[in-house]
């Protein structure tokens, strides 16, 4: 083979191990610019917090949930609006435990005893976090959360989808359009 034929040979073998990097690179820089940024609106992705189980201490972070659908639920056990949403949202996890669908209760209460009974009495499902008031409170910040009951949708890949403050709450129907 002449020199020429060689250059040119070897130009294109250096062309084919570019092209498959340089796709793999636009691919990278696409997914991190497309994806979300980190916030608190629709849209967005719900930024990742820690608290732990009331019933168990057992620590619990939102990302644990990832691939799961969560309802992230600010409450108070003595809040009347609370006292009657909660049978909604535990109709909606009766229906769609199995689907995929996961409520995360981060407790408002000073008495967590109090809160643990309430929860038990009415045969609630979600998962109550706590902590601390404080770090419960630190987490109403990061969140923005004007008034409770609120709830916040997450779909599986961490996009917040809805948010609303009682008597505004998703419905069954917007539930499970995530799922």
């Amino acid at each position: 083979m002449s020199r020429l034929g060689r250059r040119v040979k070897t130009k294109w073998a250096k062309l084919v191990m570019v092209i498959p990097i340089a796709a793999i690179g636009i691919g990278i820089w696409l997914l991190v610019s497309l994806r979300p940024e980190v916030g608190i609106e629709v849209d967005d992705r719900a930024p990742d917090f820690s608290l732990e189980r009331l019933d168990t201490g057992d620590p619990v972070s939102l990302s644990d949930f990832r691939g799961k659908v969560v309802l992230l639920l600010f409450w108070q056990s003595t809040c009347p609006d609370c006292r009657r949403a909660m049978p909604y949202f535990q109709e909606l996890l009766s229906k769609y435990r199995d689907r995929g669908l996961v409520i995360l209760g981060v407790c408002l209460d000073h008495e967590p005893e109090a809160a643990l009974e309430y929860l038990r009495s009415g045969g609630y499902g979600i998962i109550p976090l706590w902590g601390s008031y404080e770090r419960a409170m630190g987490i109403v910040e990061l969140y923005e959360v004007p008034l409770v009951p609120h709830v916040i949708l997450i779909d599986r890949k961490g996009i917040i989808r809805f948010r609303g403050t009682f008597p505004e709450i998703p419905s069954a129907e917007e539930v499970e359009r995530w799922l």
